[in-house]
């Protein structure tokens, strides 16, 4: 029987103990190859794809939190100003807004502040009928209970800036001090603002916006919504 045919470099690496090292060269340059190939490959991956795959990935934190794509965590934009993991999934604000609502319970204050976590971002709502009365933006004798705990949270947390959001329900407001609701909500919101600063609270970290009747929380076709709808809002963000 004859025997198999060798390979040029098996020959020489038989005949000639000495060219026992093309074997092993011949390996490596087949693994370089085989290297070079797959950097090619993953050059021409499209980066949309890579990008739609990282945000099938979801991250849900807490019960009340939005779900936050994998693709936002590891996002090298918001890595590189420093921001850290909480951060960036948003588990800070969630151990925040417990911290508030605990405060809110120690204090009674269920009826009067209502909490929500928005864009990343706390929101502290309280009915407008319990700070003004109806067209009116002169503050009611309770609402200093009520603003004096805010401006705690509000001082408790002093890495975040608060802007402060006047909002009214639908129905047209014509007065010699207020021609409409705009005038209302933004008055409400900025009489709200220069309480805080009398209060000890840094005006840097304050704004105060008007938003009329363009964001509502509820209908405007039922009196209880209209009630909800009238409100003054404290939006806690991040400092830059």
């Amino acid at each position: 029987m004859s025997e198999p045919k060798l390979s040029a470099l098996e020959e020489i690496a038989r005949t000639d103990a000495r060219g026992a090292w093309l074997l092993t060269y011949a390996d490596l340059v087949t693994l370089l190859l085989v290297f070079f190939v797959l950097l090619f490959s993953l050059s021409k991956m499209e980066i949309g794809n890579m990008t739609e795959a990282l945000k099938s990935f979801e991250i849900t934190i807490g019960t009340e939190t939005p779900k936050t794509s994998l693709f936002d965590v590891i996002d090298t934009g918001s890595v590189g100003k420093g921001k850290k993991l909480d951060q960036l999934t948003g588990m800070r604000e969630v151990d925040i807004l417990r911290e508030i609502n605990s405060f809110i319970s120690r204090q009674n204050l269920h009826e009067n502040i209502e909490t929500e976590l928005r864009e990343g971002r706390i929101v502290l709502r309280v009915e407008g009928k319990v700070l003004f009365d109806s067209g009116s933006a002169d503050f009611l004798r309770e609402a200093a209970h009520i603003l004096s705990d805010i401006i705690q949270i509000i001082k408790d947390n002093p890495h975040y800036d608060v802007d402060i959001q006047g909002h009214t329900d639908n129905r047209p407001i014509n007065t010699p001090k207020f021609a409409s609701n705009w005038e209302l909500s933004a008055i409400r919101a900025t009489t709200v603002l220069r309480y805080l600063i009398e209060n000890g609270v840094f005006e840097g970290r304050l704004t105060g916006t008007g938003f009329a009747d363009l964001r509502p929380v509820a209908t405007n076709d039922t009196p209880e919504g209209r009630r909800k709808n009238r409100r003054v809002e404290f939006v806690l963000k991040e400092k830059e």
